[in-house]
């Protein structure tokens, strides 16, 4: 009974631990992916003074293509480059209600990578597939000027420089291929392909800022910044302090809640096992006794405790670990929502450490098996 009581605490333990620790390992898979879908998480930009559209204050292709680079090498990371002017832009429609043209930030870019990169995005019927090929002259427009201006998708518009950019830009026709609804800054901008941009303000090769995607927690991307702005001192590379520090201060207290529940877990099933140890080595003191009237030595009784409560922490750790993969399933599903898969790595880890704390638990109550008196417990029977 005893032995089993031992059995039943390990056992327990160890599908706590495991369901915890594939929890907490799953649970962070699956949070820093959803934070992929805030979008970039660093942003590259020229040192200095970028207030302007000119050449020397703007991204070069020679970085762009370093940082593709380092993109192809890095699993998970993604870019897109971005080349922002302040153009006006005129419908092709006459409303007399209606101003004649407006202010807007245009935007250059590849849309295939931001769309990659903002996963999230909301845009009109069409998508905005049909706005990669730049020859086609198509755009989309954020829903906020779509809405002052009364477009849709299909409409026609021009965008052309504002009076700051006189002479440096041309007028840039396009059809609106569909709406973007992404709940900020991007609602009251116009997206027209970066290559046709670049050509319409004489800025080939050129790009405001590069935007990144970077894989991991707040403390590789805070790493990987580190190591890009080293590798291009000409840049700056900073991380996007919002989705850094949102998702390093949400996952580091889910890792501090349930290292410290497997902590108190660990420290219960030690005393549960010591008890039960304890109890073992009192209910046993006679067999002890004629162990050692029969020529035992107490390191072999010491031994022959210590391989009881390794057995029983390495099969309570096994089957803890099956349990505990279930539950950790059942946890995931009603509290986070998502499906965990097993976590491997953590079988030997909850196995090893189930026989080290069955060991551990047992190293003291067995001292007891030592002050064993053959002649004192056997007297009388």
């Amino acid at each position: 009974p005893q032995a089993a009581l031992g059995l039943a605490a390990v056992l327990v333990g160890a599908a706590l631990a495991a369901a915890l620790l594939n929890l907490h390992d799953g649970v962070r898979r699956k949070m820093t992916q959803e934070f992929r879908a805030y979008g970039a998480n660093a942003i590259v930009s020229p040192r200095g003074d970028a207030s302007g559209p000119s050449r020397s204050s703007l991204v070069g292709d020679d970085i762009l293509t370093g940082l593709a680079e380092w993109r192809d090498h890095t699993p998970g990371a993604a870019l897109a480059p971005l080349l922002h002017v302040v153009m006006r832009l005129r419908p092709s429609h006459i409303d007399e209600r209606l101003p004649e043209f407006q202010n807007v930030v245009v935007v250059g870019t590849d849309f295939q990578a931001i769309r990659a990169l903002y996963p999230n995005w909301r845009l009109g019927p069409e998508g905005v597939q049909s706005a990669v090929s730049p020859q086609k002259g198509e755009c989309v427009v954020g829903t906020r000027v779509a809405s002052q201006l009364r477009l849709a998708a299909g409409s026609e518009i021009s965008v052309e420089p504002a009076e700051a950019a006189e002479g440096t830009a041309t007028a840039l026709q396009c059809r609106i291929s569909g709406i973007l609804s992404a709940g900020a800054a991007e609602d009251d901008q116009v997206f027209v392909p970066l290559a046709a941009l670049q050509q319409a303000t004489a800025l080939e090769g050129r790009q405001s800022v590069v935007e990144l995607l970077i894989p991991g927690e707040a403390a590789d991307v805070e790493r990987t910044v580190a190591e890009l702005g080293g590798r291009f001192p000409s840049i700056s590379v900073r991380p996007v302090r919002a989705i850094v520090e949102s998702q390093g201060r949400v996952l580091g207290t889910i890792r501090w809640l349930l290292v410290t529940l497997t902590a108190l877990i660990v420290a219960i099933v030690a005393l549960c096992v010591m008890a039960t140890m304890t109890a073992i080595v009192l209910e046993r003191k006679k067999d002890v006794a004629i162990m050692k009237a029969l020529g035992a030595t107490d390191r072999l009784i010491m031994r022959l405790f210590l391989c009881e409560g390794a057995g029983l922490g390495l099969v309570g750790g096994v089957a803890g670990f099956g349990l505990g993969i279930i539950l950790a399933r059942e946890l995931g599903l009603k509290l986070f929502g998502v499906t965990l898969d097993p976590t491997w790595w953590t079988l030997p880890l909850i196995g090893f450490g189930s026989v080290g704390i069955a060991v551990l638990a047992t190293a003291f109550p067995v001292r007891m098996a030592r002050s064993v008196r053959p002649a004192t417990t056997l007297k009388g029977v």
